[in-house]
């Protein structure tokens, strides 16, 4: 199957250009990972879930491996709106992988940038 110039992520890009390895992106992301707040704490400090949903949530989720928001709409605690607003702030708390790159001394942070738009104007087909 054939990659199509949208489908490529950054990591993968900034290897592919020679920039950083795969180990560095690994470690990156899981860097990320790492500092990700779950979204059930955001249900909870945005007030979307209580403490007692958020259990019995996460008990639903060791059985059937689903993700936290399907079940939290599967059980009528929120909508899918609410889960996309979840989602959307956790991904603006989350530190973007070239952040993390820059920190970890793999890349520059003007090279990021010009890289970061070469990377934009693939993903688009230009």
């Amino acid at each position: 199957m054939t990659q199509k110039p949208g489908d490529i992520l950054f990591g993968e890009f900034l290897v592919e250009k020679g920039i950083v390895d795969e180990e560095a992106v690994l470690k990156a992301l899981n860097s990320q990972r790492e500092q990700t707040v779950p979204i059930g704490q955001l249900a909870l400090k945005n007030r979307k879930l209580t403490v007692k949903q958020v259990f019995t949530i996460l008990n639903v989720q060791i059985d059937n491996k689903k993700l936290f928001g399907v079940i939290a709409v599967e059980l009528g605690y929120i909508t899918t709106k609410e889960v996309d607003e979840l989602l959307y702030i956790q991904s603006c708390q989350r530190s973007r992988l070239g952040e993390i790159l820059v920190k970890m001394g793999k890349i520059d942070a003007t090279a990021l940038e010009i890289l970061h738009n070469e990377f934009q104007k693939r993903r688009a087909g230009s």
